[in-house]
């Protein structure tokens, strides 16, 4: 039977899938990341004998990617590698990034790469250049010690999480170029799998009612389409739009990403769950250093660079406010002349008008959507000195 009546999640799939990618790009995400590690892994790798175990994370791995503004920006890929097989103690970090550079350097030669191999604080990027433009920002860390696991689990971490747990290079260390133990510690591949865990809350539910066949494990994470993984898409394409000409102050995805997490309960429907999102990630923003932890180590702080820049946290609740604002006027102006204009404004997202005749005759009203307030958390005791 022919649906007469569209609403505003219907509304908020329609802006999704303007911005979504299609899979092929998500497949030539993984593509990228299999080739990376069979170099790494070949007979003549100097990093073989290490055992190189290469990893997606981001928003490719998430399945929360949306298109960019203009068609002439690059995708960003990021992936961890981890030397399963090196210790912190066996050689400075500086020696682990150049080797693992000159490794890069040689993958980038060897596939045509004309764009030179670029040195980040932690990691190096490598830029492809096809139909379709990407930037691979690769890690080198090894293991995390026991002893630094420990920490994280002591503070309130399951052990599954903590044990995901690496120490990076980073040439801002103050000791990058000495043999020391006391590198820079991250939990990327821990967060990643505590990601998973809160996005397959509501394909579980789907399953359980019937909606879909396969269970969670028989598709990766970036073909699950939950509420959650399209409700940070919408998030992500409103702050681009709101910073497309300050994008240095726009809030980081890992932010917008960590909060939605933390904020979603497993809402089967789109609007159910954004309206839920955007009212309760203000209860998880601290008032003090970490302002924004990483849930698999609660010492790493994503707003970190919120101390040293004020106009970074004011840019987040100028953003948050916005979304808080914008999302609540939606409802009144379903089937008006305003709605064109506004989810264009809003979304940069241009509906087709067969698109905008779904929702003739829709009698809107105001949605109110109240944000509650800011909750400090105490602070949890970090596990080690750095």
């Amino acid at each position: 039977m022919e649906r007469t009546s569209y609403n505003t999640g219907d509304l908020l799939d329609l802006v999704v899938a303007h911005i979504d990618i299609p899979k092929s790009l998500y497949e030539k995400a993984a593509a990228r990341h299999r080739s990376l590690g069979e170099w790494l892994c070949r007979e003549s790798s100097a990093v073989r004998h290490l055992n190189p175990d290469v990893r997606p994370q981001g928003s490719f791995r998430f399945g929360t990617v949306t298109r960019p503004l203009h068609e002439d920006n690059e995708y960003d890929l990021d992936n961890v590698c981890v030397l399963t097989l090196l210790q912190k103690s066996d050689q400075t970090q500086q020696q682990l990034k150049y080797l693992y550079g000159e490794e890069l350097r040689a993958y980038a030669r060897e596939h045509g790469m004309k764009a030179p191999l670029e040195e980040c604080n932690r990691c190096w990027r490598l830029r492809y250049a096809d139909e379709v433009s990407f930037h691979l920002d690769s890690l080198p860390c090894v293991p995390e010690e026991a002893a630094v696991i420990a920490g994280i689990v002591a503070a309130g971490v399951s052990d599954e999480l903590a044990r995901r747990a690496v120490a990076i290079t980073d040439r801002r260390h103050p000791m990058y170029a000495e043999i020391t133990r006391a590198w820079y510690s991250s939990n990327p591949r821990g967060f990643a799998a505590w990601f998973e865990l809160r996005a397959s809350l509501g394909r579980l539910r789907a399953v359980a009612k019937g909606g879909i066949r396969a269970a969670v494990e028989d598709v990766p994470p970036y073909e699950w389409k939950t509420p959650l993984q399209r409700v940070i898409q919408l998030m992500k394409r409103h702050r681009d739009v709101m910073f497309r000409d300050s994008p240095d102050l726009a809030p980081i995805s890992m932010i917008i990403t960590n909060l939605a997490a933390r904020s979603y309960e497993g809402e089967p429907d789109i609007l159910e769950a954004m309206t839920n999102i955007v009212e309760r990630m203000p209860t998880f923003i601290r008032a003090d250093r970490p302002f924004i932890p990483n849930p698999a180590d609660l010492a790493e702080d994503y707003a970190d660079k919120w101390a040293s820049d004020p106009r970074l946290r004011k840019s987040f609740w100028d953003w948050y406010y916005a979304l808080k604002s914008d999302l609540a006027r939606l409802p009144a102006i379903l089937g008006t002349t305003r709605l064109d204009p506004e989810i264009q404004t809003v979304f940069a997202v241009n509906l087709t008008q067969s698109e905008l005749d779904l929702f003739k005759g829709h009698v809107g009203t105001p949605h109110i959507i109240t944000a509650t307030p800011a909750v400090a958390i105490p602070s949890a005791a970090k596990p080690w000195g750095t």
